[in-house]
């Protein structure tokens, strides 16, 4: 069974919930022990009393345990659930109160301990009592196989239907289906992905998004209730915030109420009234088939308990009679034959009690099944109802059209700041207005029926008129000029703000375009470098070779460098370098005829090209001529990089 929980005060509060036969069925009060009292409102304000002698604010324990709503749980079964709460909350030998509730075909039991230790004067502290019940109920869960909730389930998320106490009983006051409010707000908010289609979502269903006095953001709707929406909705603030923005940026709960208050006409609210009565109406046999059906119920009952305290009365006048007295009483103690008789009676008396539980129970078990047939057309109706109330909702939406931001509420002046007479004047203005037009209280004056003190209090109160006429006209146009220059300076405002976007953006997009360029040129350079290859580059290059018609010949070039001087070829090496013109798309050098120049230079020295060992030949003779032109090689080299 389930088990909801708390620590808490206001006795009398407790009292008149534990007592509310209007709401539920059928009332028992099956235990008030540990109390002077037998009752059960002396015994709560008891409890109250003994708290006063300890600084114990909280000095209650409720619990409530509820079983499976198709389950057939006897009073045993409850009672030893409570004998097992006492003892793991440390609670044995506390004053406690045992009450049962039949309500909509479900039976369930209320447990209440006071937690002052008498003796003491102390609390009994309630340590993760939470925890240890939430054990014990998946204990009882699993020791009558009943089916386990996915919230009770160890690894299993909670349900997101899932309502506290507080959400329950704030619908029930706003006359609402708590299940239906919690799924209808949880599912427009998965819809929606800002605040304006938040908003937008809530205003066709009849709601109005506003800033809440302790709570940030809330929802109200046409008839003025409030529902706070991260107790609704099961988030945080900060997830509101993301989605929302600050909380700040919305109406508050009296502008919102003022908002609604305007659009709720006369019309609209007799529509409410009438939609309300007709539901009421509806529902009506059904409630009086119920209020019917717990009459007769409760009356078999009190028959029941009439007959079986009938019955005891009888039994125990029988077992007592059992029972000798004077000498023969003395002789049975003496034979024993008194403790024979005693056990007997207390078997039989165990046995009676057993049988009137056990009848009390059927009959108890019998109404259950006749409210739960019951139930079922009361399902229906409530699904109903719930569409019915969907539809009407819709429908009013659409005739109150809320916004998402109502306008502020324009500040009042006090009346106590303005002088008397300016007072006077407005009074006097707003008697000439709705006694007709001025024109006809400057005829009255020429009547000769009224006498000259009157004719003079009209003449005042037509020129007050007139002077408050045209001070109120004067600061309406002060007050439109005013609100045009504002327009104009929030007009400028915004010109001067676009105007510099503009200039932040025009020098951006011009340090884009030099930075284009900057790179289009030094890509330029990078693809179209020409090197003099005097000596090897810093980096790999990749050699073309020469169209034939270019290509060098080297017999015949050498040929012809053995018919030059050796001053000629010296001064070739030796004199200084002139770059040749550079065209762009290739570099032109003269590496190979170089080359070929350098050897021949060498081997003529006596030293040998390849670094060999030097053969000097003193008296060679060396003649040449230069009779052919040297032909210039063009080699074409892509250096890249």
């Amino acid at each position: 069974m389930i088990f909801y929980a708390s620590q808490r005060a206001n006795a009398a509060e407790l009292g008149k919930h534990l007592l509310n036969g209007d709401e539920n069925d059928h009332v028992t009060v099956h235990e008030v022990r540990g109390f002077v009292s037998e009752t059960l409102a002396g015994a709560l304000r008891e409890a109250e009393a003994m708290s006063r002698g300890t600084r114990c604010k909280q000095f209650l324990f409720s619990v409530s345990l509820n079983p499976p709503e198709d389950a057939d749980v006897p009073i045993e079964e409850f009672e030893a659930a409570i004998e097992e709460i006492e003892r793991r909350l440390h609670l044995i030998g506390q004053p406690r109160i045992v009450v049962f509730h039949e309500k909509n075909g479900r039976r369930h039991c209320h447990a209440v301990w006071s937690r002052i230790d008498t003796e003491k004067l102390v609390a009994v502290n309630m340590a993760h009592f939470k925890r240890k019940l939430m054990d014990l109920s998946r204990g009882l869960f699993l020791k009558y196989g009943w089916k386990m909730p996915d919230g009770m389930k160890k690894g299993q998320p909670r349900s997101p239907w899932h309502m506290t106490r507080e959400e329950h009983r704030q619908a029930v006051r706003l006359s609402q289906d708590p299940q239906a409010m919690k799924i209808m707000l949880k599912g427009v908010w998965e819809q929606s992905d800002s605040k304006e289609s938040f908003a937008s979502a809530l205003q066709e269903r009849g709601f109005l998004l506003a800033r809440g006095d302790k709570r940030g953001f809330v929802a109200l709707d046409v008839t003025g209730g409030v529902y706070s929406l991260t107790r609704w909705l099961d988030i945080g603030t900060r997830e509101l915030k993301a989605r929302l923005g600050l909380p700040e940026k919305l109406p508050d709960i009296t502008a919102a109420k003022t908002f609604l208050a305007e659009r709720m006409g006369e019309n609209l609210q007799r529509y409410i009234a009438e939609s309300k009565q007709r539901a009421k109406e509806i529902r009506q046999p059904l409630v009086q088939e119920i209020r019917a059906l717990v009459a007769v119920q409760r009356k078999e009952r009190e028959d029941l308990i009439q007959r079986q305290q009938t019955r005891w009365v009888q039994e125990t006048r029988k077992r007592a009679a059992r029972m000798p007295r004077g000498f023969k009483g003395i002789w049975h103690k003496a034979t024993g034959e008194y403790k024979k008789i005693r056990a007997l009676n207390e078997a039989e008396t165990k046995v009676a009690l057993e049988r009137d539980r056990k009848e009390l129970h059927t009959l108890v078990r019998s109404h259950l099944l006749e409210r739960q047939e019951l139930q079922k057309t009361v399902k229906t109706s409530k699904e109903e109802h719930k569409t019915e109330a969907l539809r009407i909702r819709q429908e009013i939406a659409r005739y109150v059209s809320t916004a998402t931001e109502p306008p502020a509420p324009q500040a009042v002046k006090s009346v106590e700041n303005v002088p008397v007479a300016v007072q006077m004047a407005a009074v006097e203005t707003k008697i000439a207005l709705l006694s007709g037009d001025l024109s006809m209280l400057q005829s009255a004056l020429e009547s000769n029926l009224i006498s000259d003190e009157m004719r003079g209090a009209i003449r005042r109160m037509i020129e007050r008129t007139l002077e408050t006429l045209h001070i109120t006209a004067v600061e309406e146009k002060e007050y439109k000029e005013k609100t045009r220059e504002k327009e104009v300076i929030e007009k400028q405002a915004q010109l001067n703000e676009y105007i510099r976007r503009y200039a932040e953006l025009q020098v951006k997009q011009e340090a884009e375009a030099r930075k284009i360029e900057a790179n289009r040129q030094f890509y330029a350079v990078v693809m179209n470098m020409g090197y003099a290859l005097n000596g090897v580059p810093r980096w790999p290059i990749a050699v073309m070779s020469p169209p034939p018609e270019k290509r060098l010949d080297e017999r015949v070039f050498t040929a012809t460098l053995r018919e030059r001087p050796n001053n000629e070829l010296l001064s070739t090496v030796t004199r200084p370098y002139v770059r040749p013109p550079v065209n762009p798309p290739m570099a032109t050098v003269n590496l190979r005829t170089s080359v070929l120049e350098t050897k021949e230079l060498l081997r003529r020295a006596g030293l040998r090209p390849d670094g060999g060992s030097p053969s000097i030949k003193p008296n060679a003779s060396i003649r040449m001529a230069a009779t052919t032109p040297v032909t210039k090689a063009s080699v074409r080299f892509n250096a890249r990089r």
